[in-house]
């Protein structure tokens, strides 16, 4: 299986396409990158890391043969890396993660100063030069800190100055309980911040790297966490990702909230608190379900697309000076100033939102609008763009709008009416495989366009 290359980093499976060797280059091509951009030969790097059983080991080689100074914040969630970052005032990061990838897999996310990931011009940069770079030699003069403490405190701090003083009292005099399951991720340190806000909390899986179930939280890897909740009386079950970046909701009952229906909730949270609703603007990538446009719509607010990727969010926000965004698609909400997707920040806003209404979260979910999102992964052979063009000709040839983001290969969105869509792209962190994603406001529609979709796929696949 090839290495994965993209604006979402670079990801592959350790020992095989992902070596040592490989890491180091394309670490080096960062460096070299940074040193241009800001002007300067010296810089210093944040460095964190997952809980996967490579992670440690990659780490060690990009410390052993890059020649700069290192902030070393050790096992972090990536939304705690990435404000390491702001907070030491550093010239950039490399997070070793692969994310939602299963533990034999790694990779790394490259940062900008302001803690974000690259953008795709930026990452353009990193991935062209890593090929050309040879002949590097193990470096034993320089400058290391250890900084994992002061990174998680100031990162527990930024989290609740962003939920809000007031918020943070409303949620420790709500008496919630809650269980978590990081799976052997860094959303482990989610228990030792949510008990400062006054959180009852059970942890399942909370020994690092020792993975108990996928590491993507899904309905079907979370769904034995509904007899935990039973057990516990808790109000619902939150599962992390391996690097924290995105969380899912596990309600009594056994019932998944949609990540689409996660960042509903905190929009119409963030807009309904805003002085003029009608000034803000809300950025959501363009896999996103119509009910956060319907949501947004509904305040008078500004609502834009962009394509798939953390990056190209938080490239609008900023932008369009945006205080809320995300992507419904993966679990994602972004709230400004962070500049990621944050597991651990959008639990706490789930709590906070729950405090505020003194209603039961899966109430609030049922009170907006219905939208029925159906997803199906699918492989296929090198013909990538071949494919978009045969799928593209048969939605032209039904009159249905088309809307594409990021070119041949970014999302391919067909309009199919005013409540419904169905979408088309490459996954940029798994090799070779699509996702299509319908989404209406008909459970029958949303099927009948699923299928259709998986249909002409394979048709222009053969």
């Amino acid at each position: 299986m090839p290495l994965v290359t993209s604006f979402s980093g670079i990801r592959g499976i350790y020992g095989q396409d992902l070596k040592d060797s490989t890491a180091i280059r394309f670490a080096y091509s960062y460096l070299s990158f940074v040193r241009k951009k800001m002007k300067k030969n010296s810089a210093t790097l944040i460095i964190g890391m997952d809980t996967r059983p490579s992670s440690a080991k990659l780490l060690d080689s990009v410390i052993g043969a890059l020649d700069c100074s290192f902030i070393d914040v050790g096992i972090l969630p990536t939304p705690a890396i990435e404000f390491a970052v702001r907070h030491f005032e550093a010239d950039g990061g490399i997070i070793i993660t692969a994310s939602h990838n299963e533990p034999h897999w790694n990779g790394f996310k490259f940062l900008g100063e302001d803690g974000g990931v690259l953008n795709e011009k930026g990452m353009s940069a990193v991935i062209g030069n890593a090929g050309a770079l040879k002949g590097f030699h193990k470096i034993s003069d320089r400058k290391i800190t250890e900084k994992n403490t002061e990174a998680l405190k100031a990162y527990a701090s930024f989290v609740f100055e962003t939920i809000g003083k007031i918020n943070i009292e409303k949620i420790r005099k709500s008496g919630q309980k809650i269980v978590i399951d990081p799976n052997g991720g860094t959303g482990a340190i989610a228990k030792k911040i949510l008990e400062e806000a006054g959180v009852e909390t059970v942890g399942v899986n909370m020994g690092y790297g020792e993975f108990s179930r996928k590491v993507e939280p899904t309905e079907d890897s979370m769904i034995y966490l509904k007899n935990t909740i039973d057990e516990n009386k808790a109000d619902f079950a939150a599962g992390f990702d391996c690097d924290a970046d995105r969380v899912e909701i596990l309600l009594e009952g056994g019932r998944l909230v949609s990540g689409n229906y996660i960042l509903a909730l905190a929009v119409k949270h963030i807009l309904s608190k805003s002085r003029n609703p009608r000034n803000e603007t809300v950025i959501v990538n363009d896999a996103t379900s119509n009910v956060v446009r319907d949501v947004a719509v509904k305040f008078g607010a500004k609502y834009k697309e962009v394509e798939v990727g953390e990056t190209n969010v938080i490239e609008e926000m900023k932008k369009s000076k945006s205080i809320i965004g995300g992507e419904g698609s993966s679990g994602g909400v972004v709230i400004w100033p962070s500049r990621c997707r944050d597991g651990i920040m959008t639990l706490m806003m789930m709590l906070s939102i729950v405090a505020d209404k003194g209603k039961r979260l899966g109430e609030m979910i049922d009170e907006l609008p219905k939208y029925y999102t159906l997803r199906h992964k699918i492989e296929f052979n090198a013909k990538h763009d071949a494919i978009k063009k045969s799928i593209k000709v048969y939605y032209i040839k039904k009159g249905f709008e088309i809307r594409e983001t990021g070119g041949i290969k970014g999302g391919l969105k067909i309009i199919t009416g005013k409540n419904s869509f169905v979408w088309f792209r490459a996954s940029k962190t798994e090799s070779s495989i699509f996702r299509i994603i319908s989404d209406s406001d008909k459970k029958e529609e949303a099927q009948m366009l699923l299928d259709e979709g998986i249909k002409i796929f394979k048709r222009a696949n053969e």
